[in-house]
């Protein structure tokens, strides 16, 4: 399938109404100091108004800063191998295979990650937000479920810091595939195992830390499935969610008896960690 790219010539400012706009249709996004690019699967465009995008950036005073055109799947692989580069968050590195890490002296942990129509480079706000939080949050021997496991970066990370067992699950056949090839990619790794589908192919057992990188429409949707599968004091780890809609995500979270212990925001993004509240 065909994915759109929309480019716009914007300074980091500007982002947060465009995010907004794209959140629901786009599968990613790639943010810079002088662009902000989204990736539209075709079957989504839809959803898209150009027209409006295009008023809103000369209302804003950057007319004629949008480009548009279709990258061809075949062709994907290319697109990221020419751009991407080594990415810091927090105790790790997120390099892809045709990148050599740093020479020695710095101490992070690397994950070797080549994404194809999956997202989870690091080169997104979301992703690093996630792998911040993630680090605080595991201890040695936890098990750890990632909901929407894309690249399968969350779980290979918690697994590379000393989880016992992590399960990736995504809806989407490429994902499943692209994350089963990253984990043999990561020596240490192999304590992953990733699984077609979402949270109900979980295995009722209950999970130290859930961990889920994916919109707000899906995260609200998936909420009581998600807080199902914590175990008694386990953490729930929310990526994916725009700053402007944080105190909507602390409402529905707060009604299933959890309560905020960390948070972070990067890019107009924001993730939050959650555990059970003291009354609950």
């Amino acid at each position: 399938m065909n994915t759109i790219e929309l480019a716009f010539t914007i300074p980091p400012a500007e982002h947060a109404s465009f995010l907004a706009a794209l959140e629901e249709p786009a599968t990613g996004f790639v943010q810079t100091d002088t662009e902000l690019r989204a990736y539209v699967p075709a079957d989504r465009w839809a959803a898209v108004d150009p027209k409006r995008l295009k008023a809103h950036l000369a209302d804003a005073g950057h007319p004629d800063e949008l480009s548009i055109q279709s990258l061809e799947s075949k062709n994907w692989n290319a697109v990221w191998e020419g751009t991407l580069s080594p990415v810091r968050a927090g105790p790790f590195l997120i390099c892809p295979t045709s990148v050599d890490p740093p020479s020695a002296g710095d101490d992070a942990t690397v994950l070797r990650i080549d994404p194809e129509m999956s997202f989870g480079t690091g080169h997104h706000a979301t992703t690093r937000l996630a792998l911040r939080l993630l680090a605080n949050a595991l201890a040695p021997g936890d098990r750890v479920l990632d909901v929407g496991t894309g690249t399968g970066v969350l779980a290979i990370a918690a697994c590379r810091i000393g989880a016992e067992a992590a399960l990736g699950v995504d809806t989407h056949p490429d994902a499943v595939r692209n994350a089963r090839e990253n984990v043999r990619r990561n020596e240490g790794a192999d304590c992953v195992t990733v699984q077609k589908g979402s949270v109900e192919v979980a295995p009722g057992s209950q999970y130290d830390l859930v961990a889920a990188n994916i919109t707000r429409r899906v995260l609200l949707e998936l909420m009581p499935a998600l807080v199902s599968r914590l175990a008694p004091d386990a953490a729930l780890l929310l990526s994916g969610i725009l700053q402007s809609h944080r105190d909507g995500i602390l409402d529905a979270v707060a009604s299933h008896g959890l309560s905020l212990n960390a948070e972070a925001a990067e890019d107009g993004w924001w993730a939050g960690r959650f555990s059970p509240s003291p009354s609950s």
